[in-house]
């Protein structure tokens, strides 16, 4: 537990490789086990070592004691060094080992927490050196020349000092796994269950940053303590909010970083799911559920007001974000801290905030660090660079977001490739940040260039598989995105984009036709879609259309609009916001004539909600599509003659409930996943399903007249997921299901027809989880107990 006068630790940056660690300090390991191997290596300290690296905590045991001699080797040394907590496993025959005791004259010396564990062995006779210790050093002490006898007196020094602390003596204990249980709960809690959020090694000025919200955070005051960061766009306050987080969490019962938050806020899930995390980083070992925001208000309230919490809410833009998150200071507990990160200082004041403290760009020294930082790895130019390091800093104009990427994008490059980059800069005016950004996106490749767009005017919040499968060649791309930081992967390999970065994009994209979106590549917004379906300004330049409904009123679709449309890539239609509003009224309805066609040549993607016909169109090629998601459609059967999509890897036709036919599944070589959940007409599924090798997930969840699946279903050697729940009519399973030697999860809840379960006469080893919850299955096959 930290005193009360304890402070913020000044930012002091390791060297990298850094790796994720639980405190600001940087150490290799975060426990060192100390033990005679012969008394517990084997019991004890193995179950200990068990308990502890099963809960994520890097420790170091040496289980090559025996092997040694008597002068302590380097390396553990070392590890001694770079080890955050010690536990010393006091046995009856410790002090017999002269390699553990030099073990323990180290770490006496160190000012880090000891744990000593007194393991058959009373405590008093570790710090006085009696019984089995008194023999040892009669032992030690056989013909000891001076030098020896000086070591043993060290010995016995350590042996006093450790044997006085406060430790975990055996025989308190009933059973030794209360004592592993109490000692891994102690480690835990000094870590604060929480590893430190990651920040770049090339960071510049954060102490001065750090002294001035020393001040504003105040945190030996009992207060609950509200303070703001606010700056322009890119100015760095996501990298201070963290690394006054890493400095500060473990003074907190419990801390949370919510990032990202005006993005993730936007929709009404969105805002329940920031509250579910909010309480989920609070209360450990528990998955909160929340039905409504006020529900997740009151939880809030009622869960956190006795706790003792640091709450970071990164990017804020809106005051209601705030007042379903910390709508007031009474809903924490004493001595808590919440910050805040904004552009916007008036948000700030209207909420009553503490302290403000403003971000302001780097001075000419800083920011000259910062780009050297990047373009060489060093904090000053290489010779020949100086001057155009100079020009590229002046600018930047101080912004460090500017200055990260137009260092990253000109690393590595020729003399005359910078003088080119700086001649192209002079023609723009300093103030304008996007255009310093453009810098790094004329350094990529036509290819590269193209994946950006995606990303900047699509495809930014997606997962990094969903664009890798959707974008060809974005394997490569994201990685080259990332390396020149115009994109970073975040959570779990979730693709985000600084707004100005984005912006950037997104002005490339309008390029000379501001106002003629008709011309544009991209097109993402419903009312520059509306204009151009309207006014039937399409062009063959438009390769993706991603049209939110929830935005716009009723529209309709020709095929005269989209007539000239030839290169179309990405096409999505969905409602945001979900088909209805708070006060159950639809949203805008598309019409769409019955006649209707659009080019899908070179369609890669195509998610239309509720597509209204009851096929696809009759000049529908699909010869390049990858995705198809049709979900909540009309459709009846997906086409009128026989289509080949050997492109297609993800087939989604989910609560479609005029679906009666879905075939020529072997004209879909290569899919993934086919899900038709909830397709409440569909009857049976079609034998070409067999021939589907690669297919991995299968969800035909409540489709409810379904009555069996085809003994093809053998040949699905890939298959990992099947659902069948709700499917209220199935009465039987193919007796060769058991050959899906792939399969982990096999779902059968609430078949209450399904009375039976076939033996399983073959080793599915890779099935995890099988649900047969809700059916009508009384007796559970012997194969399976």
């Amino acid at each position: 537990m930290a005193s009360g006068n304890t402070q913020i630790i000044p930012y002091s940056p390791a060297p990298p490789p850094s790796s994720s660690s639980r405190s600001t300090q940087q150490f290799t390991y975060e426990v060192f086990l100390s033990f005679r191997g012969e008394d517990t290596s084997y019991g004890f300290t193995d179950h200990l070592y068990q308990a502890l690296i099963s809960h994520g905590i890097h420790t170091f045991r040496d289980d090559n004691e025996l092997e040694r001699g008597g002068v302590i080797e380097y390396e553990i040394q070392k590890a001694i060094e770079e080890s955050k907590i010690f536990v010393i496993i006091f046995s009856a025959n410790y002090a017999n080992s002269r390699w553990c005791l030099d073990e323990l004259v180290e770490i006496s010396q160190l000012q880090r927490l000891i744990l000593p564990i007194f393991y058959h062995v009373d405590p008093s006779v570790v710090r006085k050196q009696t019984r089995s210790y008194e023999q040892a050093f009669v032992d030690h002490e056989k013909e000891a020349d001076e030098e020896k006898r000086e070591k043993i007196q060290k010995w016995r020094s350590a042996l006093m000092k450790v044997g006085n602390l406060a430790g975990y003596d055996l025989q308190k204990f009933r059973y030794e796994t209360e004592l592993i249980k109490d000692i891994t709960n102690v480690i835990l809690k000094e870590f604060n269950s929480k590893l430190s959020l990651h920040v770049s090694y090339n960071m510049v000025g954060m102490n001065y940053h750090m002294e001035k919200l020393n001040l504003l955070i105040e945190i030996e005051s009992n207060d609950v303590r509200m303070i703001g960061i606010y700056g322009l766009g890119g100015v760095g306050k996501t990298t201070i909010s963290k690394v006054v987080y890493n400095n500060i969490f473990n003074l907190f019962e419990s801390s949370i970083f919510l990032g990202n938050v005006r993005e993730r806020s936007q929709h009404y899930e969105g805002k329940l799911k920031l509250q579910k995390e909010l309480l989920n980083g609070a209360i450990k070992g528990k998955n909160m559920e929340i039905n409504s925001i006020e529900e997740g208000i009151s939880l809030i309230e009622q869960r956190l007001c006795s706790k003792k919490v640091l709450l970071i809410l990164d990017d804020v833009n809106k005051s209601e974000q705030l007042e379903f998150l910390v709508g007031k200071l009474g809903w924490f507990g004493p001595s808590s801290r919440i910050i805040i990160t904004t552009t916007d200082q008036r948000l700030l004041k209207e909420h009553e905030v503490h302290g403000s403290y403003e971000v302001k760009c780097l001075n000419d020294d800083k920011s000259f660090q910062l780009f050297c930082q990047h373009a060489f790895k060093q904090n000053i130019p290489e010779k020949d660079f100086v001057n155009l390091s100079k020009g590229m800093v002046k600018y930047a104009n101080g912004l460090p977001l500017a200055l990260k990427v137009l260092g990253s994008s000109l690393r590595g490059r020729s003399v005359l490739q910078w003088e080119s980059a700086l001649q192209k800069l002079k023609t723009k005016p300093i103030g304008e940040v996007q255009n310093a950004l453009k810098i790094s996106f004329e350094g990529l490749d036509e290819i590269e260039q193209e994946i950006f767009l995606d990303i900047a005017c699509f495809f930014k919040g997606f997962h990094e598989s969903e664009v890798i499968r959707l974008v060809e060649h974005a394997t490569i791309g994201i990685n080259v995105l990332s390396e020149k930081s115009l994109i970073t992967l975040v959570h779990d390999n979730t693709i985000w984009m600084h707004d100005l970065v984005q912006e950037m994009g997104k002005d490339i994209v309008r390029g000379k036709h501001h106002k003629e979106p008709g011309k544009w590549s991209r097109l993402w917004d419903p009312e520059d879609i509306s204009l151009v379906l309207r006014k039937i300004m399409g062009t063959k330049a438009i390769e993706g259309i991603f049209l939110d409904m929830s935005k716009l009123t009723d529209m309709e679709f020709t095929t005269k609009a989209f007539k000239r449309m030839k290169r179309l890539r990405l096409f999505k239609v969905y409602w945001s916001y979900g088909f209805t509003n708070f006060m159950g009224r639809e949203y805008p309805k598309l019409l769409v004539p019955k006649d209707f066609e659009f080019p899908s040549c070179d369609l890669r993607y195509l998610h239309w909600e509720r597509y209204p016909l009851e096929s696809l169109p009759l000049n529908f090629d699909g010869e390049n599509l990858v995705e198809l998601n049709l979900m909540e459609s009309k459709i009846k059967r997906l086409w009128q003659s026989e289509k080949h999509l050997e492109k297609l890897q993800v087939l989604n036709l989910s609560s479609s409930c005029q679906l009666t036919y879905l075939s020529c599944l072997s004209n879909m070589p290569d899919l993934e996943k086919l899900n038709i959940a909830s397709c409440g007409s569909l009857k049976k599924v079609d034998p070409s399903i067999g021939s589907l090798n690669n297919l991995i997930s299968l969800d035909l969840s409540w489709c409810k007249k379904i009555k069996t699946l085809p003994r093809t279903i053998q040949g699905l050697f890939a298959l990992q997921y099947l659902n069948l729940k709700g499917c209220e009519n199935l009465r039987s399973l193919p007796s060769n299901i058991c050959r899906l030697k792939s399969l982990e999860y096999l779902n059968l809840s609430r078949c209450s027809k399904l009375k039976t379960f076939l033996e399983i006469s073959e080793n599915m080893e890779c099935l995890k989880m099988l649900d047969f919850s809700l059916t009508g299955i009384k007796e559970i096959p012997e194969s399976i107990e």
